[in-house]
């Protein structure tokens, strides 16, 4: 994996991201800061964090596609959703192609499980 470039703040890492990733990026930060307003923004690891107690997600980009990570295991409901529409999963995350719309209304539903469990 190449070397995440170091960034001051979630402006500053979106605008180091990759062009095809940018667009993405700033989508996410929108859903994350609407549907998480009382969130901590900042920047650990190299890249965003969102901070909600002891919750918290965090999207990257990468060679090839977007990452969008929870603290919390996606719900089962909310995964096989998002299995069904074409993403990638893993245990806490979703993948986002290049080529892919950004799953607005499914990472709306995620941000919900997390509210409701904080």
């Amino acid at each position: 994996m190449p070397k995440k470039p170091e960034a001051a703040d979630v402006a500053d890492y979106i605008n180091k991201a990759v062009p095809q990733a940018q667009p993405l990026l700033n989508q996410l930060r929108t859903i994350v800061k609407t549907g998480l307003p009382a969130a901590e923004e900042k920047i650990s690891w190299g890249q965003p964090f969102y901070l909600l107690g002891k919750k918290r997600v965090s999207f990257a980009a990468y060679k090839a596609h977007v990452s969008f990570t929870s603290s919390d295991d996606l719900p089962e409901t909310i995964r096989q959703k998002v299995e069904q529409a074409g993403y990638t999963t893993g245990q806490k995350r979703i993948n986002i192609t290049f080529s892919q719309p950004v799953p607005t209304d499914l990472i709306h539903a995620l941000l919900e499980s997390i509210l409701k469990d904080s």
